[in-house]
């Protein structure tokens, strides 16, 4: 487990995640009205058939990007300091490296009674609120110490992993996201590239991140904050049923 002390300026919200933990939130729901941790549905989705005219850019509040109709056109969006970003839609390959990797955590997972880490693909993630920052990381990973039975809803959860994939704006995930993830104190993030077949993997050092070696197919990604956890690359970017880069 890490050492770094949790963050009260992560708080997960679980707009996009399994059935069995949406409704968990919705059953705690006792009000429409947006709180830390909770879904921005989880207490009735919005009684509205109009679709505001966004694009990126547009000035908007955490607590008005929150109240968003949950419809796909919206499902791309992240909040920038107070201004929206309509993220690239992902490509097969995206989707490929993000699927390949959610299976190696959950077969090693599954090796525990208790498992030490929960994952989430497209989480919304509340970096702050009062700044206007939401991101939605390609995967997230909360480690979980044995008999801790908390929810990630709860505010002040430490986010310990993010993984982004390299889409077509590059420089977001390799400066800008870099940023918001150092300043909201995320241990560990992995940048993997599926065009040039390598990972970057970066970890908090002090407030900032110090790289680690550059790893390619020929490697084996490891955490310390998951001992036991490998993922042979080669098993990604050589997969015979990987896409072209282009896809």
């Amino acid at each position: 487990m890490s050492s770094v002390p949790p963050s009260p300026r992560t708080t997960p919200s679980p707009r996009r995640c399994c059935p069995a933990w949406k409704s968990r939130w919705a059953a705690s729901s006792t009000t429409a009205a947006v709180r830390p941790g909770m879904s921005r549905f989880a207490g009735g989705r919005p009684m509205t058939t109009a679709k505001p005219k966004l694009r990126t850019g547009t000035r908007m509040s955490a607590a008005e990007y929150l109240a968003l109709p949950e419809i796909d056109e919206y499902r791309w969006l992240e909040l920038d300091d107070g201004e929206l970003y309509f993220m690239p839609r992902p490509r097969r390959i995206h989707l490929f490296v993000s699927s390949r990797l959610t299976n190696f955590f959950e077969n090693h997972l599954e090796s525990f009674d208790e498992p030490p880490a929960e994952v989430y693909s497209e989480l919304v993630i509340i970096i702050s609120q009062e700044s206007g920052r939401i991101l939605i990381p390609d995967l997230s990973i909360f480690l979980r110490a044995p008999g801790d039975e908390s929810d990630i809803s709860a505010s002040g959860r430490i986010l310990d992993i993010v993984i982004e994939i390299l889409s077509t704006d590059r420089n977001r995930d390799l400066v800008r996201k870099r940023q918001l993830y150092a300043e909201a104190s995320v241990h560990e993030y992995w940048i993997f590239d599926p065009v040039n077949d390598n990972v970057l993997p970066l970890e908090l050092r002090g407030g900032k991140y110090a790289e680690r070696p550059t790893l390619t197919a020929d490697d084996t990604l490891t955490t310390p904050l998951l001992p036991g956890l490998e993922i042979p690359l080669g098993s990604i970017f050589n997969h015979r049923r990987r896409p072209p880069r282009d896809e």
